[in-house]
């Protein structure tokens, strides 16, 4: 199985506590296969299966945790 990664920048996201709350907004899409979190530059890379999940439905759903989702060209795109 090919995976594909796909980076965000997360506007609002401060700190640690920020984790469990994506983290919750991901864990029923299938096809997620990890998600890492930088808190230094605020931002995530997502690991994903691109014949089940597209880079615009993960941000749509990453949209719903009330954060904003800005899509990173150039770090997994």
């Amino acid at each position: 199985m090919n995976t594909l990664k796909a980076s965000f920048k997360v506007i609002g996201m401060y700190c640690i506590s920020c984790k469990p709350i994506v983290e919750r907004q991901l864990k029923d899409e299938k096809g997620v296969k990890s998600i890492k979190f930088d808190y230094m530059t605020d931002s995530i890379i997502i690991e994903f299966d691109p014949s089940v999940l597209t880079r615009e439905e993960i941000k749509n759903s990453l949209d719903k945790s009330g954060y904003k989702f800005i899509r990173l060209a150039g770090r997994g795109f």
